[in-house]
């Protein structure tokens, strides 16, 4: 019950033009039938009273915004208050939708319009689905342990315990490369049982790669995967850096040099297959759909260190001007800037004067509190994401 006036509150609202309504209006019981919620009506019906929309906490804002929409009232005389309670519902709509979406294109490249029972289609399985079997879980943690134990030995040929050195032919190859850019390259190398461990290591990975090639159903989403790529990449310049390292005594040419050397360090894309132990992870995938949907924020972060790096990086420039430091041209104050602001601190460019440890000092605090504030929201986006992810797989299998 209410008075004729309070109905008017809103003019261009349904409620201030029900007299019009003829077709909702009952001669019999005296009374107007809408065919609407009415617990959300009696919300509409006290905002003609306050001459301000509130909405209830525990209501979906889309629904609510659908109710508000059919009376004819704007969302602009919405309370600020209830702004939060009116467009979370449109955000959490737009989080499940990115999930499901990411979920099954996921499952659209792993799977294909193919029949069930076909060998390709169970190889496939067992190579790419470490859930579809027991052996298909063994043989994902025996993939993941080869591509460990690759990257492993790779760093073990770095230390000089698991080196050699060359013979006299190929130091004598490697000496012109010296000479020619006065580097120390090539005094030494892999001990041989590093490079047959990382050969027998990457012969089963690149069998791997070549079979789940043949056998994948969707070869177009195989070769355009991104990390793929990366590693098919690194799988090329391993193999023909391994047969350039064979026959290196043979190569007394520049050019075959320059390739070599740029083959051995295209050799860091492999590290890509470490993606490979974590494509079956939430959280992983979860990562990238936080970073995809916090663009506006990373952007925002940005561009304040851009700014500030500029700004306290002139500054320190400018304050250590008349002493003898290493900070002597702005770009390495830029340098110094960065390293504060982010909180590392390397430590090797440090200021003297009285300005500049001033300087140093409010260049810390920003670092703490303005890009604090970007990556706060960024994190909480991830939370959202990781808290929402379990509905949106069970809400995938329910409508397959």
């Amino acid at each position: 019950m209410c008075f004729r006036k309070t109905l008017k509150t809103f003019p261009e609202s349904k409620l201030a033009q029900v007299e019009q309504l003829a077709h909702c209006y009952n001669h019999e019981r005296r009374e107007y039938f809408f065919d609407r919620n009415p617990h959300l009506f009696q919300f509409i019906l006290d905002a003609c009273r306050r001459g301000v929309i509130h909405l209830p906490k525990d209501i979906c804002g889309i629904v609510f915004r659908e109710e508000m929409e059919y009376w004819g009232l704007a969302e602009r005389q919405v309370a600020p208050c209830c702004w939060e309670a009116l467009y979370r519902g449109e955000s959490e709509l737009k989080t499940m939708q990115m999930l499901v979406h990411s979920l099954r294109k996921g499952k659209k490249t792993r799977s294909g319009v193919i029949d069930k029972s076909d060998i390709k289609y169970r190889v496939w399985q067992f190579l790419d689905e470490q859930k579809s079997s027991k052996m298909a879980m063994i043989w994902c943690v025996f993939i993941s342990m080869v591509i460990l134990g690759s990257t492993l030995m790779q760093a073990l040929a770095t230390l000089p315990a698991f080196q050699v050195t060359p013979s006299l032919a190929e130091q004598a190859t490697l000496r012109k490369y010296s000479e020619w850019y006065n580097t120390t390259f090539g005094r030494t190398k892999p001990h041989p049982y590093i490079i047959f461990g990382d050969l027998c290591c990457h012969s089963i990975l690149t069998m791997e790669t070549l079979v789940a090639f043949v056998v994948c159903p969707n070869k177009q989403a195989f070769l355009t995967s991104s990390v793929r790529i990366i590693v098919f990449a690194g799988y090329i310049s391993y193999w023909i850096d391994l047969i350039m390292e064979m026959n290196l005594e043979k190569m007394t040419t520049v050019h075959a040099l320059r390739a070599y050397i740029v083959f051995k360090y295209l050799n860091v894309l492999m590290l890509g297959r470490l993606f490979y132990i974590t494509r079956h992870l939430p959280a992983f995938k979860i990562m990238g759909l936080t970073f995809r949907s916090s663009k506006q924020e990373l952007k925002i972060l940005g561009f304040m260190l851009g700014i500030l790096v500029c700004v306290f990086g002139f500054a320190m420039f400018i304050s250590e001007l008349l002493h003898q430091t290493n900070i002597n041209n702005v770009f390495v104050g830029m340098y110094w800037a960065l390293v504060t602001l982010t909180t590392v601190g390397y430590g090797r460019y440090v200021p003297y004067s009285v300005l500049g440890h001033i300087i140093a000092a409010a260049c810390a605090l920003c670092g703490v509190l303005v890009l604090a504030l970007p990556i706060g929201v960024i994190a909480s986006t991830f939370y959202t994401f990781y808290n929402y992810h379990k509905y949106a797989a069970k809400h995938l299998q329910l409508t397959n």
